[in-house]
């Protein structure tokens, strides 16, 4: 019997609307996840996508509360792919010194060697949205991961779930398989472990292509259902959290796994 993606996406998106604080009004709410349906037809220039590697790299192991506290402090520092890719070890340093900086010595060092890296695929393919695409218009599986592997090799920061991470953030038809994403689709008896990083993307693409949704869209849904706030999007407290609320879930009695999920539950 085939899967039903299309049934357990649309009672996850239900859940996620009945859920609504009403300090977040349905319109808002609707909007704001909305935008999240046009990522892929974004028109970026060069600095937007060095923004997203910036954020992403930051990102990467960090609690997102902590991170989005700082972007106007790490933007300050990172302002343009230019000035950053010019940055020399007295710049890092006076970063390094920044009180109210995230003071990693490795991520502030990936930024300006990841500066220099795109800034050279710039002056190779004209720009970097054209180097991207130098792997074909992205809608075939095989484009995409022999670009990742390519983005993996020549940025620092840009592995594991972190690389799906920015190809999600840049409108990529791929999600990223973070830890709720993994451990929501361990449950729903998708994946076998939470390790299985590509096994998580390809069904996130076979929901896209069920529900006819853009692939950010099934991410964010998804997200939002499984961690524990999200106050901006009148989510003041998540459902399939690491210790779930089964009373709140409409899918627990047909298609989810938990406590079974445990046994296979390997950290990623």
């Amino acid at each position: 019997m085939a899967y039903p993606y299309k049934k357990v996406f649309e009672a996850v998106e239900r859940a996620l609307f009945d859920m609504r604080s009403p300090d977040v009004e349905a319109k808002v709410q609707r909007e704001k996840l909305d935008m999240f349906k046009n990522y892929a037809t974004r028109k970026l220039s060069d600095d937007d996508y060095f923004a997203i590697m910036v954020k992403v790299v930051f990102y990467s192991g960090f609690r997102a509360e902590t991170v989005k506290a700082k972007e106007a402090v790490i933007f300050g520092h990172f302002p343009d792919l230019d000035t950053v890719a010019g940055h020399g070890k007295k710049d890092v340093k006076r970063v390094l010194l920044d009180t109210a900086m995230i003071r990693n010595e490795r991520k502030i060092q990936a930024c300006v060697d990841n500066a220099r890296v795109m800034q050279a695929l710039i002056q190779e393919h004209g720009s970097f949205r054209s180097f991207l695409l130098s792997f074909g218009q992205l809608k075939a599986l095989e484009d995409v991961l022999l670009l990742k592997e390519t983005l993996e090799a020549k940025f620092g920061y840009l592995g594991g779930v972190t690389v799906y991470h920015f190809m999600t953030d840049v409108g990529l038809p791929v999600l990223k398989p973070d830890r709720v994403i993994t451990r929501m689709f361990l449950r729903l008896g998708l994946i076998e472990d939470k390790r299985q990083l590509l096994k998580t993307v390809l069904h996130g693409q076979k929901f896209a292509a069920a529900t006819g949704l853009p692939i950010r869209y099934i991410d964010i849904v998804f997200v939002l259902y499984g961690q524990a706030s999200a106050t901006a999007y009148g989510i003041t407290q998540g459902v399939c959290l690491d210790s779930p609320r089964c009373s709140a879930c409409s899918l627990r009695k047909v298609h989810c796994r938990y406590p079974l999920d445990q046994a296979s539950a390997t950290a990623p």
